[in-house]
Parts: structure tokens; C-alpha cells; sequence
């Protein structure tokens, strides 16, 4: 699958560049469903766009699903709830994991015995991400066979006027916002289907939606570390869900200039090699990165350094 990643669009130079190359004639399905009720707002969207917007409207369409169904609704925050101790559960742990890496890394006195202890120490927070993503993905595979999406009627139609609208178009559009709820909304409505069935329909994401389309999903923010971070010097980045799986063994991250400390060498090699082997794609602000079938890890990309 081909995917063009953008740098979060503060300048909205490069998107209007890609969407010229890219999808230079035809209407333009496009998901904000990540700005929840600011949705709507889009008149600075559909100029970018060349004023070919065709806003698919998810997340309208998901409130509407909520407020028509009230069994679908019950189910709903019923995940919500479990998918939120789920992540407090494994933030407790992951901050007492990452604060026992943080101790070793500080040990200099004998480099080879730390070094050893270090990757235990990772491998360690990588068997904890493992046991968050597989309790998570369970609680969502339980939520989607007790609902039956597929058999529901409200769910079938919007899913049928979706892709009606997206077969009418020349590319589709995935922009930022709310990560948690994009994915969400991309899920339930079946959007990772309409593309596969369309490999060959131009795809542009940027920010959030660059995140939710890969295989895993990572929130991250050095620089807000919480009172009760058992000490913490940076706030551990957080494996959230697995992805639409769109593209995979890339996990792109978005505004890393404001987000990451990248001048911190041993702390961008410890992200590195806790998500391998998948890599870390740097996205600044007005990058492209283009994924190719036949190039997944083009050569001019930012990577974080593995070693």
C-alpha cells in the first residue's frame, strides 16, 4: 500500500504540493473525525484541498449511531471504561519500569555489566507493551462481537453511504487531531477495508491520522511528566492500540521537535530499540515521506538511531 506522510501542517504548504501531484483532478474524500466537533469547521481543509473536499463525516456519523442506538451506546462506554484501566493499569507499571531504565542508564561504574542490564530493563517494558496491546485488542474484538457492527442496520447504512462516496473519489485524506478517537471512528466504520480494496487510490495522511493508519500506535511527550512519575526525568512514551494497519513496520511521529528530546542520544537509541523492529520516522513540520511497496523505508526519511 502507498502512503504519503506529512509533518504536522501548521504551514499547509506541503499538503496543497502533494495533493497537486498526487490527486490533481476529482473530488477528495477526507477524514477530520480526529477534530471531533470542530468537524465541521473546514473551510481552511477545502481550500487546501482545492475546494474538492468530500468530507465523509465520521464522526458526526458516530454520534448519530450513539444517540440512535442505545444498545450500541451501552457497549460503548462500557469499552470506554475497560479500555481506560486498561491504560491506567499499564501506565502504573510502565512508570516503575521506566524509572528502574532511567537508574541503570545513569550507572557508569562497569559500561558492559549496565549495558546488559539496560536491554534486560527494555526487554522488560517491551513484554509489558506486549501484555497493554493484546489486552487491549481483546477488550475491542469483544466489544465488536457483542455489538455485531456487520449486522447492524444503522452501522450497514452509514458504511454504505461511506463508500459510495469514497468510490466517487479520486483520493482520500486522513488528517490530525484526537488520535484515540480517529482510530476509533476508523474502525467502526470500516475504512480500513475501503482502501485495501483501493491500493492504488492516492492516500495523504499528516499528524494523528499519519499515527492511527499504521500497524501500532504510540502516544508520546517527553516533556510532560506528571507529579506522580515515580521519579521520572521524561514521561515514557505509551504503546495505545494497534493501528488500521494500512502500512506497517513504520511508526511515524508526529511533531517530534516539540514532543521528543531528540539531543538525547541515549534516550532516542532506548525508544528506537524498544519499538523495534519496527523503525521510528521523524516527522517534522513540512516533511514528506512517501511509503512505497517497493521502497518502505525511503532513503531521505529521519529515522530515530537504533544504535
Amino acid at each position: 500500500m502507498n502512503v504519503t506522510l506529512l509533518g504536522p501542517q501548521r504551514n499547509v504548504a506541503a499538503a496543497r504540493a502533494a495533493v497537486a501531484e498526487l490527486m490533481p483532478d476529482g473530488a477528495i474524500a477526507t477524514v477530520n473525525a480526529g477534530w471531533r466537533e470542530r468537524e465541521s469547521d473546514s473551510a481552511e481543509l477545502s481550500d487546501v484541498l482545492g475546494g474538492r473536499m468530500r468530507n465523509l463525516e465520521l464522526y458526526r456519523r458516530w454520534q448519530q449511531l450513539i444517540a440512535e442506538d442505545a444498545g450500541y451506546a451501552d457497549e460503548e462506554r462500557t469499552l470506554t471504561l475497560t479500555l481506560n484501566e486498561l491504560q491506567s493499569l499499564y501506565t502504573i507499571r510502565l512508570r516503575h519500569a521506566m524509572a528502574a531504565l532511567q537508574a541503570v542508564t545513569r550507572r557508569r561504574e562497569l559500561p558492559q555489566v549496565a549495558a546488559s542490564a539496560r536491554d534486560d530493563c527494555i526487554a522488560a517494558i517491551q513484554a509489558l507493551d506486549r501484555w497493554h496491546l493484546d489486552a487491549v485488542a481483546r477488550a475491542r474484538t469483544e466489544f465488536y462481537t457483542r455489538v455485531r457492527l456487520g449486522e447492524r442496520a444503522t452501522v450497514a447504512r452509514h458504511r454504505s453511504e461511506i463508500a459510495d462516496q469514497v468510490a466517487g473519489c479520486s483520493g482520500l485524506v486522513v488528517t490530525g487531531g484526537h488520535v484515540g478517537v480517529l482510530l476509533h471512528v476508523l474502525h467502526v466504520f470500516g475504512l480500513a477495508r475501503l482502501i485495501t480494496e483501493a491500493p492504488h487510490r492516492p492516500l495523504i495522511t499528516w499528524s494523528a491520522g499519519a499515527m492511527a493508519l499504521s500497524d501500532r500506535v504510540v502516544l508520546f511527550h517527553d516533556h510532560l511528566v506528571p507529579p506522580e512519575s515515580a521519579g521520572l526525568e521524561l514521561r515514557p512514551a505509551e504503546l495505545f492500540a494497534e493501528g488500521l494497519g494500512i502500512y506497517s513496520g513504520v511508526l511515524p511521529f508526529p511533531h517530534a521537535r516539540r514532543r521528543l528530546r531528540l539531543d538525547d542520544p541515549d534516550h532516542v537509541r532506548q525508544m528506537a530499540q524498544r519499538f523495534s523492529p519496527r523503525r521510528c520516522l521523524v516527522l517534522l513540520d513540512g516533511v514528506r515521506v512517501d511509503l512505497r511497496d517497493d521502497e518502505p523505508f525511503p532513503a531521505g526519511a529521519r529515522w530515530l538511531p537504533a544504535a
